[in-house]
């Protein structure tokens, strides 16, 4: 095994400041210098709690070519309280192997709570750019307000991911991305992907994710602000779940054995580039599980799930149709969108934090939402209502244990989207940050039929952008933050629209 003093130095790192010899601070220019080839990727931190936070860095001398450096390498890293880097609190050492690609899950611990750090790693003499992260208020504390940035759906062949820049501006306590970090296959031409077929390898997929870091404002948010990032389709194969995906023209038609083999490293893939704990869990050998929980002072729960993983195959839709008719097996109460151990879990820990806000984490629409005119009804087979009754069980929860104040979070959609989910939960859907959002023919024929969703209160599919919400104890307001052209690096953001949901109350107002 490696030790702390033993750097690994080779011909492709010849340029990296004298990699075995130079020391951090010794020559600025020459490190940082080594950090722009070295850490190609940038910083980012994530799933923060009140005590702890994970770090990440991936080291990537040569981009897009899978595992470039041959042997294991000692990175350092170290947390501060000031920019500077000056007042350390936390520092050590740990291993980037090349099955991992050379990624490192770092996680501190013993940091005070509701604080601001910054970190950086160190390896083969180059410095990484320094991050910034925080972490949440205790359990309990009395927390006055909290935002939160929302995102989905970020497609790199189709635009910038101008609406990230905005969070500069906003300064929100925490990201969550919710769901299709990644496409497997480019929907558009404007910026390359470093593949010019579906992704189905582990090299495919981790050449996705490092050219998706290099869009300077996707980065630059990793950078500055910890995340919590849920996974959904896109990152393994549209419209996918543990054993089956739905076919279409997008997708390769693979057999059960070459689909596993694709999921499985497209999960690795993913755990590799995520400041997730759950790629902690999968180094320890351990089945990585998703579903995690935050509790922010007295005022905020969060509850995110993986509507992915543990889904029962869809029904009702013959041919392996998208849409489908209502039927009596989606309403099976056998059948789960979470599997009976997510569920279990989510029952035991929905509504116990004691907060103000509770709110549910996913990755799409949970109302139900007819997408045909007429008296015939059209569902979305890869949907919260093809699992009719597992939805049912989360409003009875909601229901049998008086939980005011109770919000579903989602994206997929590629639009705003507000509502209620069966009069008891408000749900907000943010839209995507790049992927299309169908233009003015779906707007015109969502808003048309309102009276075929009437739980729905708001939608807009045509901006791209994200949703920022700032929970306070009297309400929760809502910002559409729009951007006006994905095509322009350095485009405008601004508000759409603003909403707020009033304490004890289900539903959505204008602000």
């Amino acid at each position: 095994m490696i030790t702390r003093r033993q750097f690994v130095c080779n011909a492709t790192l010849a340029a990296l400041a004298g990699c075995a010899t130079s020391k951090p601070g010794q020559d600025g220019a020459a490190t940082s210098a080594a950090g722009d080839k070295l850490f190609t990727l940038g910083v980012a931190s994530g799933d923060p709690a009140a005590s702890s936070v994970v770090l990440w860095t991936r080291l990537a001398p040569e981009l897009l070519s899978g595992n470039p450096l041959p042997a294991a390498v000692e990175v350092r890293w170290l947390v501060a309280s000031d920019p500077g880097l000056t007042s350390v609190v936390a520092k050590g050492s740990v291993l980037a192997l090349p099955e991992d690609a050379h990624s490192v899950h770092v996680e501190p611990a013993g940091l005070q709570p509701d604080t601001v750090y910054y970190y950086r790693f160190e390896a083969l003499g180059a410095l990484s750019p320094t991050g910034r992260t925080r972490t949440l208020p205790s359990p309990g504390a009395r927390v006055d307000s909290f935002s939160i940035a929302l995102t989905s759906c970020m497609e790199y062949s189709l635009g910038y991911f101008v609406a990230l820049r905005d969070l500069d501006i906003q300064q929100p306590n925490l990201v969550i991305h919710n769901g299709d970090y990644i496409y497997e296959a480019p929907s558009g031409s404007l910026r390359p992907y470093p593949i010019a077929h579906e992704a189905m390898t582990l090299a495919d997929y981790r050449s996705l994710y490092a050219r998706y870091r290099q869009d300077a404002a996707l980065r630059r948010a990793h950078e500055q602000f910890p995340w919590v990032v849920l996974w959904d389709d896109h990152e393994v194969v549209n419209d996918s779940g543990p054993g089956h995906y739905l076919p279409s023209s997008r997708n390769a038609v693979l057999d059960d054995d070459a689909y596993q083999l694709r999921r499985r490293a497209a999960t690795k893939a993913f755990l590799e580039h995520m400041p997730t704990r759950a790629a902690l869990a999968s180094k320890r050998g351990n089945a990585p599980e998703f579903h995690a929980r935050s509790v922010i002072g007295d005022l905020l729960e969060l509850n995110y799930l993986d509507v992915r993983s543990y889904r029962d195959t869809p029904v009702c839709n013959e041919g392996g149709n998208l849409g489908f008719q209502d039927c009596a097996a989606a309403h099976d109460p056998s059948r789960s969108m979470l599997g009976a151990s997510q569920e279990q879990w989510l029952f035991d820990n929905f509504g116990s934090g004691n907060c103000r806000w509770n709110c549910l984490v996913q990755t799409t629409v949970m109302a139900p939402f007819d997408r045909k005119a007429g008296l015939e009804v059209d569902y979305e087979t890869d949907g919260w209502d093809n699992y009719a009754a597992n939805r049912d069980r989360i409003v009875d929860h909601v229901r049998r244990n008086g939980m005011q104040n109770s919000v579903v979070l989602g994206g997929n959609i590629h639009a705003y989207y507000a509502g209620t989910v069966d009069s008891v939960m408000t749900e907000i859907v943010t839209t995507s940050v790049s992927a299309s959002g169908g233009g003015e023919k779906r707007y015109n024929d969502v808003n048309g039929r309102r009276d075929e969703n009437p739980e729905l209160a708001y939608f807009d599919n045509r901006y791209r952008g994200y949703t920022l919400l700032e929970f306070a104890a009297d309400q929760v307001t809502v910002s559409l933050r729009v951007v006006r052209d994905i095509e322009v690096e350095d485009s405008t953001v601004s508000t759409l629209d603003a909403l707020a949901i009033a304490d004890g109350k289900v539903g959505i107002s204008p602000v």
